[in-house]
């Protein structure tokens, strides 16, 4: 399903896919890092961007035997995951189902938080692990303990210090722009794929409008 996505790149395709085959097909979980400082002193809304991510995951595993596990290391972050996971299941009309534990705050700040995520990933009903939001460098803890257990992980990580921790191992990093546009890029609506091609296209007549003025301004034809 998953290959039809041409805006995913590949590595980062056949890795989701692996994931969400491992959840639904063997019986495991994905779990989901939410990160932190979304109301710390340096507030940042790229703190959130995994909450779309988690509401696009989330879909996927509502009735599995373990159904998507997330953990944020923010109060306020962690309310707001747990309304994500409210509200996919009343969506789904099995609001009986919902479990308040199925979106956990483990750790107020950075280090908490990381030693928090990596006691999380011996589990071996782990299927994967998946990084998502503003995070510190500590985050290289998490991914060590991921690559010890076999673990495999995909980060899509906000910060420029924890997207270079996320080259740690082999899990897969997913860099600049698509970053935000991870949930898109795994959600299965036509209309957000549309959006994404709608914003490829206007990159590139941007860029060749630059190009074309670059050459008129250096032959003179532009004042």
């Amino acid at each position: 399903m998953l290959n039809k996505f041409p805006h995913l790149p590949a590595p980062a395709k056949d890795a989701v896919a692996g994931l969400v085959h491992a959840s639904s097909e063997e019986g495991k979980r994905l779990v989901v890092s939410l990160g932190h400082n979304l109301s710390s002193g340096y507030f940042d809304l790229a703190g959130a961007s995994g909450l779309s991510l988690q509401r696009a995951l989330l879909k996927r595993s509502l009735f599995n035997d373990y159904p998507l596990q997330s953990f944020s290391g923010d109060g306020v972050l962690a309310c707001l995951s747990r309304m994500v996971v409210h509200g996919a299941y009343r969506g789904a009309l099995a609001s009986e189902l919902f479990n308040g534990a199925l979106s956990r705050l483990s750790g107020a700040a950075p280090a908490a938080y990381a030693a928090s995520l990596v006691n999380q990933l011996p589990d071996p009903d782990n299927a994967g692990l998946l990084l998502a939001g503003q995070m510190s460098p500590m985050l290289l803890l998490a991914l060590d303990q991921a690559d010890r257990r076999s673990l495999p992980a995909v980060s899509a990580i906000a910060s420029l210090s924890g997207q270079a921790a996320g080259f740690f191992g082999n899990s897969v990093c997913l860099m600049g722009e698509d970053v935000f546009d991870a949930a898109g890029k795994f959600d299965q609506r036509k209309p957000v794929l549309a959006s994404l091609s709608a914003q490829d296209w206007l990159r590139v007549a941007i860029s060749l409008g630059l190009l074309i003025g670059a050459v008129l301004k250096m032959g003179g034809i532009l004042p």
